[in-house]
């Protein structure tokens, strides 16, 4: 039957990693846990994890099988995960998948990200956001009324954010492409600036991005390769500059 294990924000392993942590091993028969084991807060978490398996060590949380952590609009799965409560934060492993349904009301869209790789980091306290090795992050938006939607697939080595920046650094072997459409437009370099309620890329680093432009006196798009140190792009008027 399937196990379900609910840790709430605040409450995870009161009382019990000093239990688990004791020399002397514990008799099923005889264990009676403490009366505040499990006491369930007054206040809504703010996130909820669900997993098949845990196992204490320490001051950590092991969690291991069908692994679902929820903090608003984010959803994070896996097949293991390491927990801490103090800082708060969660490592994924195992076919981690992060995943985030906004709408942005600026651009009247909704906005679905998906990010994957081997490790995913996140980090309560100070709302930083770290994956690496073969990371791969897609982002979807749709339009309100269903009539435009448009893609964008972003591969590196590895990747930072922090809540209060509102970007996302990419690095190491860094490629960004956009499938979708009449003409698919595609970039590569060191590092991606991904400014996302700007619609803005930043590429560094021998900076390539293959992309259209009308031509003026033909009134026909035409393939255009940029290159540089520095190339700004909009995704969504795909105008890019070269510095």
């Amino acid at each position: 039957m399937k196990k379900y294990l609910t840790l709430l924000a605040g409450f995870l392993l009161i009382g019990l990693a000093g239990l688990f942590a004791a020399n002397e091993p514990l008799n099923p028969a005889e264990f009676i846990p403490p009366a505040d084991a499990f006491k369930i807060p007054e206040e809504k978490a703010d996130a909820t994890i669900f997993a098949d398996t845990m196992t204490i060590k320490g001051q950590l949380a092991i969690l291991e099988g069908r692994v679902k952590a929820t903090r608003l609009t984010d959803v994070l799965t896996c097949s293991k995960a390491t927990v801490s409560n103090k800082p708060q934060w969660i490592h994924a492993t195992i076919k981690p998948n992060l995943y985030r349904k906004e709408s942005i009301y600026e651009t009247k869209v909704i906005r679905e990200m998906n990010l994957s790789a081997r490790n995913i980091y996140v980090c309560n306290d100070d709302g930083s956001l770290s994956a690496s090795d073969t990371v791969v992050l897609t982002i979807d938006e749709t339009s309100w009324d269903l009539a435009s939607h448009s893609r964008v697939i972003i591969t590196s080595d590895d990747l930072i954010g922090r809540r209060d920046s509102e970007r996302l650094i990419f690095s190491g072997n860094v490629k960004i492409f956009e499938p979708e459409g009449e003409n698919p437009s595609d970039g590569s370099g060191n590092r991606l600036d991904l400014l996302q309620k700007r619609n803005i890329a930043i590429l560094s680093g021998n900076a390539v991005i293959n992309t259209w432009e009308v031509n003026p006196e033909t009134n026909e798009r035409e393939k255009r390769i940029l290159t540089g140190k520095r190339i700004t792009y909009n995704t969504v008027t795909k105008e890019a500059i070269s510095e």
